[in-house]
């Protein structure tokens, strides 16, 4: 899904409905939390691997260093990430 897809379904409900997410853990038990925050990140996991697509990340192409600091900053492809906390 894409940013587009969901302002064209969420236009379709009051703007005012409160909004909570569905998710359901291995055991089956579903859990129904409200959005705790949303940002633009990476699509990446601990594990280095995308929840888009599930390939692993290419450090040197997703990392640069900044010259001033020598610290490593994120420059491959970023999302929307809707944090729903801990579930």
């Amino acid at each position: 899904m894409i940013v587009q897809d969901l302002i064209n379904q969420l236009s379709s409900f009051d703007p005012e409905t409160p909004i909570l997410c569905q998710s359901t853990d291995p055991s089956d038990y579903t859990y129904k939390t409200p959005i705790k925050s949303i940002e633009l990140g990476n699509p990446f996991d601990d594990n280095g691997f995308s929840g888009l697509d599930d390939s692993e990340m290419d450090w040197e192409e997703c990392y640069e260093e900044d010259e001033e600091t020598g610290e490593d900053f994120y420059i491959g492809p970023k999302v929307v990430i809707i944090n729903l906390g801990t579930v």
